[in-house]
């Protein structure tokens, strides 16, 4: 197939054959209309009766017409016939049972190729990484592991950087960059954490580790060139945490205080991380005329590869903001979960349901998935923390189980109401409204202005 968006494929219909370059990314409902002007003026009337019209492979098998030709595998070269879809069209008869058997296994899934052994590899290696990461936790102080760990996250930022850039392999690099921000995290908190367990790891130790995170997240998304969003998403992560840890140190906060002040600040400017990441990525905008001259003026455009690199590095900016966000907002939940109370827990119900009615706003799998991972981690904190203590506990979670079953099940096979997108708007403002005062609950504000009041 060729590089250019276009399939080259040849249309045999009922009166003609047609050479045509369709693209291969517009589902083949699209095509179809096209397809049937090219083939005869009367040629859609004349299949109304029969049910309509379907392009079908030289074996038969029919192109379902919500997906596209890419997703169908349509090669360059390749014949396709537009067909009624009433249209008899016996199935292949073959004469041999092993290369029947044969075809058929090779449907079940694909073979274990040369990049499935090269992913392999990486994953054994990023395992025996990991492994030592374990193996250090364990010694005794847990403060001993924090060099080994630094000269580790160090070793494997430079291997990761020239394998990226000097030896042209981005995906192992990146692979090495991934685990060294584990590492970097690991070691700058365990530094200071003398004869302490790591239970007992405090403000301060957040501090370091988030710095920590924070530069090695820069050096690994200046240095290596694949998965940007990874590293973009640590360093907003070491912003955060230095934001919480900063919080945390006023003599007027608790730590689960200065949780509940950064995950309402997350869940209030979310909205903005998509304008961010446009001027992050300098992703050209289109310049609006405001005269006449403006009109008339023909001034020449960005070039296209300019506008994709741009758009490439906006979408990882925009990726790990919500990465970053959605970490952040799960440990938050946590420590309110932990805290307990009952503002706290309807602050991070509340949360919960902001997170996850925000989600709509994501179209892209990648970001719609983290702002879920954000709601659902508050509503798992939930129901590891005070549900389990509710008499029926058990039952309330088998009737979320199957209503969550349910309406997967029925969003994805009939389109839903536009009413319920206006619906989830004003619950979302309602949402948002009602996470001010919690908060101020949370931090217990309202004793503070009975006690000035007297």
């Amino acid at each position: 197939m060729m590089m250019t968006g276009l399939v080259r494929v040849t249309v045999a219909a009922p009166g003609r054959r047609i050479d045509v370059a369709l693209p291969e990314h517009s589902a083949v409902a699209e095509l179809v209309p096209g397809l049937l002007r090219s083939a005869g003026e009367r040629l859609a009337d004349d299949g109304v009766e029969a049910g309509g019209w379907v392009l079908r492979r030289a074996d038969g098998t029919p192109l379902e017409l919500g997906r596209t030709l890419g997703h169908h595998r349509v090669r360059d070269g390749e014949v396709l016939h537009l067909v009624e879809r009433t249209a008899d069209w016996p199935e292949l008869e073959y004469d041999d049972v092993v290369d029947a058997i044969a075809a058929g296994a090779g449907r079940t899934g694909r073979l274990w190729s040369p990049r499935n052994t090269r992913q392999a590899g990486l994953v054994l290696g990023a395992t025996a990484l990991l492994l030592i990461l374990v193996d250090g936790l364990r010694w005794s102080p847990v403060s001993a592991a924090s060099g080994w760990f630094l000269g580790v996250a160090a070793v494997l930022l430079v291997a990761g950087t020239l394998l990226s850039r000097a030896f042209g392999d981005a995906s192992a690099g990146s692979m090495l960059g991934d685990v060294a921000l584990l590492f970097a995290v690991a070691g700058a908190g365990l530094l200071q954490a003398g004869d302490r367990g790591l239970t007992s790891l405090g403000t301060p130790d957040l501090l370091l580790a988030s710095a920590v995170l924070l530069l090695a997240g820069l050096l690994g998304f200046a240095g290596i060139a694949d998965r940007p969003a990874v590293f973009a998403a640590a360093v907003v992560a070491g912003v955060l945490g230095l934001v919480g840890g900063w919080l945390a140190t006023r003599d007027s906060l608790d730590p689960f205080e200065a949780a509940a002040l950064l995950a309402a600040g997350l869940l209030a400017f979310s909205p903005v991380f998509g304008v961010l990441s446009i001027r992050l990525g300098r992703v050209p905008m289109p310049v609006l005329p405001r005269s006449t001259a403006d009109l008339v003026r023909d001034d020449p455009q960005t070039p296209r590869r300019v506008v994709h690199l741009a758009v490439i590095r906006a979408d990882a900016f925009l990726t790990g903001l919500l990465l970053a966000t959605a970490i952040t907002v799960i440990w938050c939940q946590v420590l309110l979960v932990r805290h307990g109370g009952t503002a706290a827990i309807v602050y991070v119900a509340l949360l919960s349901a902001g997170f996850l009615l925000r989600a709509r706003l994501y179209p892209a799998f990648r970001h719609r998935i983290a702002m879920l991972a954000a709601g659902c981690g508050g509503l798992a904190a939930l129901t590891v923390g005070p549900l389990t203590q509710v008499a029926g506990a058990g039952l309330i979670l088998l009737a979320a189980a199957a209503a969550f079953v349910t309406i997967g099940k029925l969003a994805s096979v009939k389109p839903l109401s536009p009413y319920l997108g206006r619906y989830g708007e004003l619950l979302e403002i309602g949402v948002i409204l009602a996470v001010i005062p919690t908060c101020c609950a949370v931090l217990d504000l309202y004793a503070v202005v009975r006690g000035i009041g007297g």
